[in-house]
């Protein structure tokens, strides 16, 4: 055993390693083109609205292949769903640079939807497997930091090599990222993937979907998402409306990236002592009331600041929510529970970047900020509405079974 038996036991061997910096690679690929592409997509002629319709493109398209690519994944593998994922994300950045009219950004949205789709849902279930059972949290923790430093970083280098050298450049060095990604994938080594019978399958899904608990989370994830959206799709614009350059653009998404990677080992400490489902209600509060001083705030050094504090309660909502959906689901149903997490969460990318950018058209970029942070603030009502009545239901089945 000597070094390998202990170096195992925490979850760290060669695969976990590859996975970590495959995953790092690409997501800084995909984080890349987000400070440049609202103004990119607006010099071939979108207007607010039409770039609020290219988030909904692209949420389509994961929500319609979420349950196919599962399906294919378990049985085929992670890993080989993964790699056409990759496919897709070298040559989306390559086919920005042939646009030339607002139309040819929406099959190209499609296709970074599926993309999204085939990679990172399955990426985070084959670092679960090729991980020892011991160390399969340890795994899954330097998975979700590794996501992190990817977003952190990649806006930064986008926000740069565009002010230097032009957007092309940036979308360039986008394709480069994935294709590394996918170089060290490619010597990944997957375990094989047990099939789960269909009948089991669908009791599964009927279990979780009539839990009042899992459909709370969902919601949170719904209104997680549209946060996400409003600061990935109209923060770029706000801050070019203020003043700020893409490079002060990329410093500001890259410090809410490099705050939300930090905290999230942290917070699964904490859920020993404070229940994840608070944390996960505290970290929406938080990222609300942010946004809404962000959307007041005109300075560089203040925003940096509160774009950090905003990264700081993502961290919060992504790391504890995902452990609340563990904690809570029945114990045969685990995956399928995260499915309909998922599912909320895509939902919320389709209808809300409609919504966004139809209040950014009238409002202004300032009222798509407020308007998410909004409801946001009033639809954590619902989720203690749901979970009450989650627990009502419990104690009557436990009365039942008495």
């Amino acid at each position: 055993m000597g070094m390998d038996g202990p170096r195992k036991s925490q979850g760290v061997n060669l695969n976990v390693i590859l996975l970590s910096l495959a995953i790092f690679l690409t997501d800084a690929s995909h984080s890349t083109v987000i400070p440049i592409f609202p103004s990119f997509a607006q010099s071939v002629g979108a207007s607010l609205s039409v770039l609020g319709a290219y988030g909904s493109a692209s949420g389509i398209a994961m929500l319609l292949l979420s349950i196919p690519i599962g399906r294919l994944s378990d049985r085929y593998g992670r890993r080989r769903m993964m790699i056409p994922g990759l496919v897709l994300f070298i040559l989306v950045p390559l086919f920005y640079t042939l646009t030339t009219t607002p139309l040819h950004l929406y099959p190209i949205r499609i296709l970074l939807g599926v993309g999204i789709g085939l990679i990172f849902g399955n990426g985070f279930l084959l670092m679960t497997e090729i991980a020892t059972s011991s160390g399969r949290s340890r795994a899954q923790g330097i998975y979700m930091t590794a996501m992190g430093l990817g977003f952190t970083v990649g806006p930064l280098i986008g926000g740069f090599t565009a002010k230097l050298y032009g957007t092309t450049a940036s979308f360039m060095v986008s394709s480069g990222l994935a294709f590394l990604s996918l170089a060290l994938l490619l010597f990944v080594k997957e375990d094989k993937v047990i099939e789960t019978s269909q009948d089991n399958k669908k009791f599964r899904l009927r279990e979780v979907i009539g839990n009042h608990r899992i459909l709370a989370s969902g919601v949170a994830n719904f209104l997680n998402s549209i946060m996400f959206n409003a600061m990935t799709l109209f923060f770029p614009v706000y801050g070019s409306n203020i003043g700020l350059d893409e490079a002060e653009i990329g410093i500001g998404l890259t410090t809410r990236g490099l705050a939300s990677t930090i905290v999230r080992l942290p917070v699964g400490t904490f859920t020993k002592y404070i229940k994840a489902l608070n944390l996960m209600v505290f970290g929406l509060i938080l990222s609300a009331g942010t946004i809404i001083t962000l959307s007041n705030t005109d300075t560089l050094i203040l925003i940096s600041a509160l774009m950090g504090i905003q990264g700081v309660a993502y961290g919060i909502y992504l790391t504890s929510g995902n452990i609340y959906v563990a904690e809570t689901a029945p114990r045969q149903g685990k995956g399928t529970a995260m499915g309909v997490y998922s599912m909320f969460g895509n939902i919320s990318s389709i209808v809300n970047p409609l919504i966004l950018g139809l209040i950014a058209e009238n409002l202004g970029t300032q009222g798509a900020l407020q308007f998410s942070a909004g409801v946001t603030l009033i639809g954590v009502a619902l989720i203690y509405m749901l979970i009450n009545r989650g627990s009502t239901n419990l104690a009557a089945d436990n009365l039942e079974g008495l």
